[in-house]
Parts: structure tokens; C-alpha cells; sequence
């Protein structure tokens, strides 16, 4: 997946590959993350600058994008009283999170702010975000956003039970972070000449995990590999104190992850450009409002999770299919408007084809399916809906000439459990020719540039 990702990758500093292959690993990678993402979820990427990383433009809205790494600090005071997480007990984790996180946060982005990338002619009046990852210690990307948003907003939550039993939050404001002599204030979003960042972008998932799992769910090795995940997630409930604990086999997945699946967007208040609120499909979004800091979640988020890929061989091949643990699976049948929300455009050639006449989906809406009554003669068409690199839905399968409307039914919702038994949900429509294929892109043994 990497190699399919780096194909359309422009380097115009013309360092990438080497420093991918030293010592910027972890910079470099989270830098082709944050492409993949761009490039795959529907926006115009510009790569023509050495500064700053990414141009980005969807529709007629442009950001400038600037990306940036928590390393290991080699010098000062963080060196000398930091502290290695996988050594930390309890109350070791919460000073951990309160003040040293946020010192090795704050530092990564002071260096980016001396830059002053928004003064550059490419920036001038765009919104400017700095995209963060943190890779100091092998446990960093245990932690999510919390720290961040403490520092960034010098607030800091907790949270207590009603004799109810219901679930109180308040936020209570934090002036400073300390590690052994050195203090730094907090509240990066109200300090002096930070209102020309407009956002801070955070994420944990930018990680060679989630690139198997993108490559997995396009086809990649569906045949030798079996991928299990399994972390923590956010508890929709209000009165949930607590995150849900989740485990999936990735040859059963509730869900087609996104790119964008655990980017976290924080807005600042005081930004000179602020950031359009909706910019960023599939992210949380961190907004200040009436003096406190609250994230707004669309749908589905991990905290952190593990990925752990087997390689099982030809082995899993010889198994039939229904020897394989699988969840329960259901394909139904959802109105009209909840089917063209996703799948907007139709190909020409089915709307020409007849009248609508029943729209299908399974719970995870991975594949739509679709009857089409004909308009010459009493007939029905059915056709399977998938996405393909880009999440935007196409028909991969179809067969016509049925002349009841239930044999069409049945033909579409025994397709799509068909292809539920299966582990892959992107199905790739274009080439780098720009060609289009209704099969997968067959894994390359050698390509003309790789990372």
C-alpha cells in the first residue's frame, strides 16, 4: 500500500527516499500518511513548494499544511528528567500526560510557529494548520489527543458521578506545565503570535498498522495474511466515564476505515484565518466555545489501537470460507434517499436502464445493492455497488433478465453476503494510467520508485 500510495507522491525537495531510509523515518512517514489521506479522500494536492509540506485545496477552499514529529529529545531538560512511558505506574502516567507530553507537544510546535510559513506567497490569506505526530518512545502513540488539547487550550477536565449516577465534566484552566527545571505556559492557542495557525492536525494512526489495514481492505494480501485489531474507543454514551474496548478480525470488519479515521482537528479560537469548520472529512473536530474546549465526534473513533498481522500461507486458501469466525451479517433493504446520500452519481448507462424499484445495503455500508425495473418489458436488473480507492461508490457486479422482481432481490443481497465473507471493501477502479478496472491492482515486485 505504500508503494500504490507513493506512485502519485511528489518530493520536491528531493530528499524523500533518503531520509525515509535514515534518519527521518518516522517524519517522512507520517508525511506520506497525511498524502494518503489528502490524495485518496477528495482533495487537490500541491506539492509544488518545498514550504510547506502540502497546498491543499477541495472545491473552492485552500489550507496550508505544515507536518511536524515529537522526536526524542537528545539535550535540555526533557532529555535529563524525561521519563520512558513503558517504566510508568499510574500515578506516573497522569504527571506523564499533565506536563511532560505537553512540554514535548509545546517544543515540536514553537520550532514550526519561528518558521512564520503563513508569510510565504503561496500561504498568504490561507488558513495555516501544523499536522503533528508524536514517535519519541516506542509507547507514544499509546495516547490520544487529551494532552494535546490541554496544551493548546490551558484547560484541563474532570469529571465526577451525581447521586444519580449521572456523568459531570468540567474544565478547569492550567497555566503552566513543569518537568524537572523547566516550565513552559500553557494555553499554546492564546499565546502571542500563534493567530496565524489556524488548527493544530493530531493523530496516532499514522502508522505502518494502518497502512496494512488500507491495503488489506483494497486486496493486498487477503490470501497470506489475517489481520486482528483491537484498542479502545469512544463510548457514545453520555454517562460513560470509560472507553469501549473493541477487538475485529479484519476479515470481518464492522466498518470501512477511511483514511481519515483518527485525525483530530484542533481549531484555534484566535486564528486570523480560521479554519472552515468542515474541511476535514472523518475527523474529530476540537472546537473553543464559551470558555471551554469541547470535541465534536461524528461517528466512530479509536483512542489507540494494535494491529497484529499473522502470516498463515496457503493454509488459509485450503479453508472453506465458512470454517472462517465471522460476526453475524445482514443485508436489508434502506429507502431511497439514505442509497443515493451513498452513491450520489449513477453511471449513465443504469439511470438510461430503467425505473429504481429497490435499494439494499449491509450494516456496515460496505456495498449497496440496486433493482432496476426495465423499461422494455417486465424484467428486472440488479446491480452491486462497491467502493474504489477514493470511497466513492461504483457497480462491480451486475446481471440482468429477471422476471420477478424477488429472484432480483435475492440475486443482490445473496452478492453482497457473498463478498462479506470476503475481507476486501475498496475495490481500486484506476490504474496509474488512469484507466478503469473493476479487479484489484496485483501487489508489484518492482516498481520504478519506492520509498
Amino acid at each position: 500500500m505504500l508503494e500504490d500510495v507513493y506512485q502519485t507522491f511528489s518530493d520536491p525537495d528531493g530528499n524523500f527516499i533518503e531520509q525515509f531510509q535514515t534518519t527521518g523515518f518516522d517524519a517522512r512517514f507520517f508525511e506520506l500518511y497525511l498524502y494518503a489521506y489528502f490524495s485518496r479522500s477528495g482533495y487537490e494536492v500541491d506539492r509544488s513548494h518545498p514550504k510547506p509540506d502540502f497546498l491543499v485545496k477541495r472545491q473552492t477552499k485552500a489550507i496550508a499544511v505544515e507536518a511536524t514529529t515529537v522526536n526524542p529529545s537528545t539535550s535540555g531538560a526533557v532529555a535529563k528528567f524525561g521519563k520512558r512511558i513503558s517504566r510508568l505506574r499510574e500515578e506516573g502516567r497522569l504527571s506523564y500526560q499533565q506536563n511532560e507530553l505537553p512540554i514535548r507537544f509545546g517544543s515540536a510546535l514553537l520550532s514550526k510557529l519561528k518558521h512564520r510559513y503563513w508569510e510565504l506567497p503561496q500561504c498568504t490569506g490561507l488558513p495555516f494548520v501544523i499536522a503533528i505526530e508524536a514517535f519519541h518512545d516506542k509507547e507514544a502513540l499509546q495516547f490520544s489527543d487529551n494532552s494535546l488539547a490541554s496544551y493548546l487550550y490551558g484547560l484541563r477536565d474532570s469529571s465526577y458521578w451525581t447521586d444519580e449516577g449521572d456523568l459531570i465534566f468540567k474544565s478547569e484552566k492550567v497555566s503552566t506545565h513543569t518537568i524537572g527545571e523547566k516550565t513552559i505556559p500553557s494555553g499554546f492557542f492564546h499565546q502571542p503570535n500563534t493567530e496565524s495557525v489556524s488548527a493544530v492536525l493530531f493523530t496516532n494512526s499514522g502508522t505502518s498498522a494502518k497502512f496494512s489495514r488500507m491495503g488489506y481492505q483494497s486486496g493486498y494480501a487477503n490470501a497470506t495474511l489475517n489481520l486482528k485489531r483491537s484498542g479502545s474507543a469512544y463510548d457514545f454514551d453520555p454517562n460513560a466515564m470509560d472507553p469501549t474496548l473493541f477487538a475485529y478480525d479484519l476479515d470481518d470488519p464492522p466498518f470501512v476505515e477511511y483514511w481519515g479515521q483518527g485525525l483530530v482537528i484542533l481549531h484555534n479560537p484566535n486564528a486570523v484565518h480560521p479554519l472552515p469548520p468542515d474541511f476535514f472529512d472523518h475527523s474529530v473536530q476540537w472546537r473553543f466555545a464559551a470558555g471551554d474546549a469541547v470535541p465534536y465526534i461524528p461517528g466512530w473513533h479509536a483512542y489507540r489501537s494494535e494491529t497484529l498481522i499473522s502470516w498463515v500461507g496457503e493454509l488459509k486458501e485450503r479453508l472453506p470460507r465458512v470454517l472462517l469466525p465471522h460476526g453475524p451479517q445482514a443485508v436489508g433493504s434502506v429507502d431511497k434517499r439514505r442509497f443515493h446520500t451513498l452513491c450520489p452519481n449513477l453511471p449513465g448507462r443504469i439511470e438510461e436502464s430503467g425505473e429504481e424499484d429497490g435499494w439494499f445495503a449491509d450494516q456496515s455500508d460496505a456495498f449497496l445493492g440496486l433493482i432496476v425495473k426495465s423499461n422494455r418489458g417486465v424484467k428486472w436488473k440488479c446491480f452491486v455497488f462497491a467502493r474504489n480507492e477514493y470511497f466513492n461508490f461504483y457497480p462491480i457486479a451486475h446481471k440482468s433478465g429477471y422476471r420477478m422482481r424477488i429472484l432480483a432481490t435475492q440475486a443482490v443481497q445473496h452478492k453482497i453476503m457473498e463478498l462479506l465473507f470476503r475481507p476486501q471493501r475498496i475495490f481500486p477502479q484506476f490504474g496509474r494510467t488512469g484507466q478503469a478496472t473493476t479487479s484489484p491492482p496485483t501487489p508489484r515486485t518492482k516498481t520504478n520508485k519506492h520509498p
